[in-house]
């Protein structure tokens, strides 16, 4: 990635500030920037904001979520989506466009860059980064043949159809790394926005920002680092989809049967967290059935006080209607008289005492 030549414009922390604090938009149109993992996103994401001065945002960068997206470090301005973002998704044309990251399939209309690279090499760095920042770490052969968590290279690509799609910025990340300076302006014409003054970083730049994020950039480790096994599985599952993009494939050479050993293992290992996955469900239905129970013993038992309150409010209903208790209320003379009886009652007990000590006795 060298300098351009393009000259050096304000930070971008200072150029996007005013987008802080600022409400999120009720209604946004999103212009999806859609690739497989290890495509060039983040790159592109960087250009925008230096020579756009455009935030772009990411579905994984998602407030309350737990946990943040890696290349948010890259990048002088990352905001946070609300939790509640995708409620406000709308195709009116007065909805506000914001940049949107995703690896994911294409989940709606409207317009999209998609950036594809050289399967091999996407591939490739998607495993590394893997071992880096994932919590699941499957083997290369595993993420040739999709067994991650965004599925195979060449099924992602047939998903966004990107050459055919309507209203999608079809980009090749060799191209974009290559020669930014003549895609900046086509991408600027998409968005419909005027590229400023700004700085296409170095490689050496990025990678000394975020060394591990930006591991080393070549687009040819596989050709060092991958078996002949993997090749040709390689070859075999996203063969088609090379060759659609234009891309040449490199012959296997002997493949000595190891690739498919090792995806009989990585079966039984999925399938064994498959079964982990249905023993954890079965225990948490259990506790929903218990839960299940107890709450209808506590309705039940609701019930029965609720008929309890229904017939004492029946008795005490009559009563509370009739005219003298009612005067009785208003007057605050309940209560006195209970207490003038309780004292009558004290009087009368200790004047039949006295007189029966009075009483005089008969011989």
């Amino acid at each position: 990635m060298a300098d351009t030549g393009f000259s050096a414009g304000g930070t971008v922390a200072q150029d996007l500030s005013e987008t802080k604090g600022t409400p999120f938009p009720c209604g946004i149109r999103p212009v999806w920037i859609a690739s497989y993992p290890r495509s060039g996103n983040t790159f592109l994401r960087i250009l925008l904001q230096n020579f756009f001065r455009l935030p772009t945002y990411s579905i994984y960068n998602v407030e309350g979520q737990g946990f943040a997206d890696p290349s948010a470090a890259a990048l002088d301005e990352a905001p946070v989506l609300p939790r509640h973002w995708r409620n406000l998704l709308s195709d009116q044309q007065g909805a506000k466009k914001l940049l949107i990251k995703t690896h994911d399939r294409p989940e709606a209309e409207g317009q999209a860059i998609y950036l594809v690279r050289d399967g091999r090499a996407a591939i490739d760095s998607y495993f590394h980064y893997h071992q880096k920042f994932a919590f699941e770490k499957p083997s290369l052969t595993e993420v040739i043949a999709g067994a991650c968590q965004f599925g195979r290279w060449s099924d992602h690509v047939l998903a966004w159809q990107p050459q055919q799609r309507a209203n999608t910025l079809f980009l090749r990340y060799e191209e974009l790394v290559g020669r930014p300076e003549q895609l900046i302006p086509q991408i600027g014409e998409f968005l419909g926005e005027n590229p400023a003054n700004g700085r296409v970083p170095t490689f050496e730049e990025l990678q000394h920002q975020f060394p591990i994020f930006f591991r080393r950039g070549s687009n040819e480790d596989f050709l060092r680092e991958w078996s002949p096994g993997q090749m040709a599985l390689f070859n075999q599952l996203h063969g088609t989809v090379m060759e659609e993009l234009q891309y040449p494939l490199a012959q296997p050479g002997e493949n000595n049967g190891d690739t498919g050993a090792e995806l009989a293992g990585s079966a039984a290992h999925w399938h064994g967290l498959y079964l982990e996955k249905l023993a954890s469900l079965g225990n948490t239905a259990a506790i929903c059935q218990q839960v299940y129970k107890e709450n209808e013993r506590l309705q039940c038992e609701l019930r029965r006080v609720s008929e309890e309150l229904e017939k004492k409010d029946a008795l005490l209903t009559p009563l509370l209607k009739s005219l003298w208790v009612k005067t009785g209320l208003a007057l605050g003379l309940l209560g006195r008289a209970r207490k003038a009886k309780r004292r009558l009652a004290r009087l009368t007990a200790q004047t039949e005492t006295a007189a029966t000590r009075e009483q005089p006795s008969v011989n």
